[in-house]
């Protein structure tokens, strides 16, 4: 009497192609959401700054109503966020500031008119961020959009 043996074929697991598309998808998927992510940052800094510009505005615009000067000795908010690391310097302007949209000149600060601008730390779509004494808001990089970096 002769044994027979049965041979059992057991295909579990991943051929080395499968795995490899695999990764691919899953680090395509991971590029996506950190772009994603990072657009989302760079809004949500542009926001912040944004409100913060328009609050200093309308506190010098009360000033100037109280005093009749838009003189300031410092601005209550220098930085954007206004705890940790900044994204944006915030400050007066003490030269006129051309902003590339709209194509005008802001004004620079003095007892009756003032821009506001916040400069990015790093590298930003929009450039520097303006708002002057009558409301008018600017950006200066030269691709930058209004309607981009100061949605209504």
């Amino acid at each position: 009497m002769t044994a027979r043996f049965r041979t059992v074929r057991v295909s579990g697991g991943f051929t080395t192609i499968e795995l490899v598309v695999g990764l691919a998808i899953v680090g395509l998927l991971v590029a996506v959401a950190v772009a994603s992510f990072l657009d989302h940052m760079e809004r949500k800094a542009r926001a912040q700054v944004r409100s913060a510009l328009v609050e200093l505005a309308e506190g010098l615009r009360m000033q100037h109503t109280r005093t009749g000067s838009f003189e300031i000795a410092d601005l209550p908010i220098t930085q954007s966020p206004r705890e940790g690391d900044p994204a944006y310097v915030i400050s007066l302007a003490r030269a006129p500031m051309a902003a590339s949209d709209p194509n005008i000149v802001f004004p620079a600060s003095t007892a009756q008119q003032f821009t506001l601008q916040a400069v990015p730390v790093s590298e930003d779509a929009c450039g520097t961020l303006l708002i002057d004494h009558v409301g008018r808001v600017g950006v200066t990089a030269p691709g930058g959009k209004l309607a981009d970096c100061w949605p209504r």
